[in-house]
């Protein structure tokens, strides 16, 4: 009998008037990159000139950080992406303490997905984040942007909540040359 009330109580429409309703899930955010594209004179060079020789850009868009948080100030450099591309940013006490790639790895591949925290995004972006190698304590994210067919990595060497900015902070770049750059 027990089962069979706690069966019926599953039942919508059978459950009692007075048991609370279920919150409907909160609608995914608009992605990042949905702002404005940021031009390529507004990004440091090593975006594009990185980005122009990878073999990968005909699948795989070049996004920066419009902002860095904690990493402001950091120099920025190229890294090394077998099949794609990478811009690193190196503190004085830090070498790659942050950065993003557009890895040479197909976004559909199937890869690593058991991350402890996850982002979506209205579009159908994902991002799966956490401690690098699973114990940290180096920040890790993989990236999947709805329409790119690249996986892409954003890191930090600050900590989670700067992953997350960084991962806020990501735009598109314009690639195509403008009069100013």
């Amino acid at each position: 009998m027990r089962n069979l009330i706690a069966l019926l109580l599953l039942i919508p429409g059978c459950a009692a008037s007075n048991q609370p309703a279920v919150p409907p899930a909160s609608p995914a955010a608009p992605p990042p990159w949905s702002s404005p594209t940021l031009n390529r004179a507004t990004v440091p060079a090593v975006y594009v000139a990185e980005w122009s020789k990878a073999a990968n850009r005909a699948t795989c868009g070049l996004f920066a950080f419009a902002q860095s948080g904690q990493g402001a100030g950091a120099t920025p450099r190229a890294a090394t992406f077998s099949g794609g591309w990478a811009v690193a940013y190196d503190l004085p006490q830090s070498r790659s303490s942050f950065g993003v790639a557009g890895t040479g790895v197909n976004a559909a591949d199937s890869t690593f997905s058991a991350w402890p925290f996850t982002r979506h995004w209205s579009d159908g972006s994902s991002a799966g984040y956490g401690p690098e190698g699973g114990t940290g304590p180096n920040q890790l994210a993989y990236l999947r942007i709805t329409g790119e067919g690249c996986l892409y990595n954003v890191w930090s060497r600050i900590g989670r909540e700067h992953l997350e900015l960084l991962l806020e902070a990501l735009r598109r770049v314009n690639v195509e040359h403008s009069p100013n750059g």
